[in-house]
């Protein structure tokens, strides 16, 4: 056999030499390239948590976002959609025209509130015998409009605030009216919640007085006026219909959206203008964007 010689042992290009040098360059690139892929592993497991959090904060900012949109639709859509109240009062009975107003509003089923003059349920036995018919009446609100009316003297009335309250509470002693809600002689004042209006100065000591004797205040937005000589109402139905509309539509009542209509009983003692009544209330009612509403439910009436 033969023995490799000295030379072939030191050869530099020697094919044994180039083995022996590449072998650990072998292994140290591919210890190199599994340090490489486990500190990549590594720093992926690192950062999964956070994607994923930051996804899921994703998600709930996203689910957020169409839900404030879907409560503005609804919002909307509700606002669209809502009826516009509509609050019926008479004022002065019981007299001549209140049970012609009582059997109309039954006839066409619409809610209404009467205020009622204390002193004129006692003044004879026909309008005693209203009075029960009102009381009755479950369908309709009875409110108190004071005992006296002031006798129609305003100035000497309101010149006395705690004769005021005595005058209020007196009526709602002998009548026991089960709400507060209260409607000034000869004043379209309000003391309702928020709502604060006094129509002539001189009259503020004694409305302020009445509301804190516990009585909600309410005057109107609209008035059916009347001749107070003939009794005949004032204004024609239509131009009384197209106010309400327009004050509705402009949302110039006192609350937006509901709107309170003075008339009065007197008016509506004869036939012709027991049919203006009825033609009134069928063209309010045939408007599907309405409501009736009774006085106690106005918003900020206190409970009884």
């Amino acid at each position: 056999m033969d023995l490799p010689s000295a030379a072939d042992e030191g050869e530099p290009g020697s094919k044994r030499q180039q083995t022996s040098y590449a072998f650990p360059v072998l292994i140290f690139l591919c210890s190199l390239s599994i340090v490489i892929a486990c500190n990549g592993n590594r720093k992926n497991e690192t950062d999964a948590p956070a994607k994923r959090q930051q996804h899921l904060t994703d998600s709930l900012q996203q689910a957020k976002r169409m839900q404030q949109l879907a409560d503005s639709i609804t919002a909307i859509k509700k606002k669209a959609t809502a009826k516009k109240k509509i609050y019926l009062t008479f004022d002065d009975g019981p007299n001549k025209g209140t049970l012609n107003v009582l059997n109309a509003v039954k006839e066409e089923q619409v809610a209404v509130s009467f205020f009622i003059v204390g002193k004129h349920v006692f003044d004879s036995p026909a309008q005693q015998a209203v009075w029960e018919q009102l009381k009755a009446d479950s369908a309709i609100e009875l409110c108190n409009h004071s005992y006296t009316h002031a006798l129609n003297r305003y100035t000497k009335f309101y010149n006395d605030p705690a004769g005021v309250v005595a005058d209020f509470r007196k009526s709602d002693e002998k009548l026991d009216f089960n709400n507060h809600v209260v409607r000034m002689p000869g004043r379209n004042a309000w003391r309702i919640d928020s709502i604060r209006v006094t129509d002539i100065k001189e009259s503020r000591a004694a409305i302020d007085s009445v509301h804190k004797a516990g009585f909600d205040i309410m005057g109107w937005d609209i008035e059916w006026s009347f001749d107070h000589k003939t009794f005949a109402p004032d204004t024609a139905t239509g131009i009384i219909l197209r106010r309400i509309r327009n004050m509705l539509d402009a949302g110039t009542t006192r609350t937006p959206g509901h709107l309170v209509l003075l008339a009065h009983d007197q008016a509506f003692q004869k036939e012709e203008y027991v049919q203006q009544l009825l033609d009134f209330l069928k063209e309010l009612k045939g408007n599907e964007d309405y409501e009736f509403i009774m006085a106690g439910k106005y918003p900020g009436v206190r409970g009884y």
